[in-house]
């Protein structure tokens, strides 16, 4: 590890993601989940795998027994709602993971933040860099300019769909527009939650299977796709169950498990996106808040990150909806969903954690981090300062 060297942690609603600078994929990657055992009785039988002083289960090994456990899931939509499981995460993640003494990182840490990220939570999550785990710096940077870093570009509007919101920020020169971000809560989430109705609604009654293999019926069978353009030739595809017994998951809920992102009124009614626009209008939006000198550059560069992007057919079905909206013919999506270009389009699941380790491992990150001193002498006035 050279002098430069930084930890780059993407804290995301679905899978925290962390590795170091320089580097191209991640050390690890594991669900942001917490996990407590039900009954004491069951932990001492099963307590080989823990440190004699730990009592809860994260990443790999909470996702092992998660049916034993009560789940804590700290970040929800990109915002972090239980600090204590958040740091019991991160505790996982520096032991574990990257295999360092959580209480004396002693580097430099990259943390990605969502648009938006409320200051406070920002300022949170650098005290805790610096006084439980005494980094020697720290840095914030947005999910989505991070992104576009890992596309090879510094402008262009970027829409990233995680586990549980969307985004649309248009960049330009490497910095994200405040005025015109705009936020859909609305990811992968809803998703996973809209195929599990769909589901039932078409006579597969899997109650007494885990909530988690709706999220791998998801990842594997799900598509979407635009107006009247035919389905795959296996529009019924079978799933099997962790019993052993096999279901045929019919088209229907193969296609409209993603109507979430394009139709609103699919939402539940209590759910807070259900009068909110869809993912193209919201795009739309966006770059029609932005300089008009700049929107020829924003069409030209769409470019999707996040997980959820990944599923076949959505990036077609976003430029079919985006192209009458838009009424222009100069609308460009990164990858292009045609030519199935490589490189970006492989990895934009982890977007911006490899945007990230670019950015941390610039000799220039030395210049901007926030040091320990620094901390010290301002707090939080620091952040207003440097990363906002």
């Amino acid at each position: 590890m050279d002098e430069v060297g930084a930890v780059v942690v993407d804290t995301g609603s679905g899978s925290v993601k962390v590795g170091f600078s320089g580097e191209d994929t991640p050390r690890g990657i594991f669900q942001t989940s917490l996990g407590t055992p039900r009954n004491p009785e069951w932990l001492l039988a099963h307590h080989g795998g823990l440190k004699p002083d730990r009592d809860y289960f994260v990443g790999k090994d909470c996702a092992a027994v998660r049916e034993h456990l009560e789940v804590i899931d700290p970040v929800v939509r990109g915002t972090v709602t239980d600090w204590e499981a958040m740091e019991k995460v991160w505790d996982y993640m520096f032991e574990h993971e990257l295999r360092m003494n959580p209480e004396a990182v002693n580097m430099p840490v990259l943390s990605t933040m969502s648009p938006p990220t409320a200051k406070a939570q920002l300022a949170k999550t650098a005290q805790l860099m610096f006084e439980s785990y005494k980094a020697t710096a720290f840095y914030s940077m947005q999910t989505c300019v991070l992104s576009l870093f890992a596309s090879g570009r510094t402008r262009g509007i970027v829409v990233e769909a995680g586990h549980g919101s969307s985004h649309a920020v248009p960049i330009f020169e490497g910095y994200a527009l405040p005025h015109a971000t705009l936020h859909l809560p609305v990811g992968g989430f809803d998703i996973t939650k809209h195929l599990e109705l769909l589901l039932a609604k078409s006579g597969h009654s899997l109650k007494s299977f885990h909530p988690s293999i709706f999220s791998d019926m998801k990842e594997s069978h799900c598509y979407t796709v635009s107006g009247n353009t035919a389905p795959p030739h296996e529009a019924n595809k079978p799933f099997e169950l962790p019993d052993g017994s096999i279901i045929t998951i019919n088209s229907e809920c193969r296609a409209k498990a993603t109507d979430v992102l394009f139709e609103a009124t699919t939402l539940p009614d209590d759910h807070p996106a259900r009068n909110s626009k869809s993912l193209p209008d919201l795009i739309v939006q966006s770059i029609s808040m932005c300089d008009k000198d700049l929107q020829h550059d924003l069409r030209g560069a769409v470019v999707l990150a996040g997980g959820t992007t990944m599923i076949p057919g959505l990036s077609k079905r976003l430029h079919d909806e985006l192209r009458p909206r838009l009424r222009e013919s100069d609308i460009r999506l990164v990858p292009d969903y045609e030519t199935r270009e490589r490189g970006y389009n492989t990895h934009r699941r982890m977007a911006a954690w490899i945007g990230g380790s670019m950015f941390a491992s610039l000799p220039t990150f030395k210049d901007i981090q926030i040091t320990r001193q620094e901390w010290e002498e301002s707090h939080e006035a620091i952040l207003d300062r440097k990363c906002f």
